[in-house]
């Protein structure tokens, strides 16, 4: 563990995707309950994967496996270092100890994984689905299906999806993230910063910052706007979770800031 730090610095967690916040938020929390473990288990996984998302490092997966997988469960190191693996950009790795996983154990928990990561929106509706069969009201599931369903087009159905997981859970991030991006991809950018902005994370991750300063650009308010553009400019490379193409970014940041 003396490998481990001992915290993460807030510009290092602003590239983190959000699917990861929760647990970077409490990795202090988790890195005390790891220190305490008698033989290397599922806090000290939980803070080595944790660390190779924040400092990109794809051997710490494989080293957070050879340490805790004596001590646990065979489904769960490899639901979540396949999670790990994928966001790190091994897709095709990271989706096999995926679905490896479920083959083990086919909870909620470890199906949403999967249709978190992969790329084909008839498996991530499908596997949302049979979550939502024994819980209707499964916000991730709703939130998958919603994701699915606007990746084969059915837009109008994935937003009334994402409605009713706003009207359960008036702050879920991924609810709001998604439907502020149906609202800019419309052009109704005053709704889609009202949405954005309701996003509660700190510090702001690069790539959302992005789509508050597009917002700000498409609505005229360029001196905020800029104030955003020359802070993250040079920083949309280095985001895992950017949706646009980053040079492209990178030249509207770099317009935006000169404007």
């Amino acid at each position: 563990m003396s490998s481990i730090p001992r915290k993460f610095k807030k510009e290092e967690i602003v590239f983190v995707p959000i699917s990861w916040r929760e647990t970077i938020d409490k990795y202090p929390s988790y890195r005390k309950k790891a220190i305490k473990e008698n033989e290397p288990g599922f806090y000290t996984l939980i803070v080595i994967l944790s660390t190779a998302i924040v400092r990109r490092n794809t051997e710490l997966v494989y080293e957070s496996i050879k340490l805790t997988k004596k001590n646990v469960p065979e489904h769960i190191y490899l639901s979540l270092a396949g999670s790990a693996l994928c966001d790190l950009g091994f897709k095709d790795e990271g989706l096999t100890m995926l679905r490896k996983s479920i083959e083990h154990e086919k909870s909620s928990t470890l199906l949403l994984g999967l249709a978190a990561e992969t790329d084909n929106p008839e498996e991530a509706q499908n596997l949302s689905e049979m979550v939502l069969r024994n819980n209707p009201q499964d916000c991730d599931a709703l939130r998958h299906l919603a994701f699915a369903k606007y990746s084969k087009g059915e837009k109008d159905e994935a937003e009334e999806i994402l409605d009713k997981v706003l009207k359960i859970e008036p702050t879920n991030k991924f609810a709001l993230e998604n439907k502020g991006n149906s609202c800019f991809n419309r052009k109704e950018y005053d709704k889609a910063l009202e949405t954005y902005l309701k996003i509660d994370l700190n510090p702001t991750p690069v790539s959302l910052q992005y789509k508050i300063c597009c917002c700000y650009y498409k609505l005229g308010c360029l001196k905020k706007a800029k104030k955003i553009a020359k802070k993250i400019k040079d920083k949309v490379s280095l985001s895992y979770d950017f949706d646009d193409d980053t040079e492209n970014a990178r030249n509207l940041l770099q317009e935006i800031s000169s404007s």
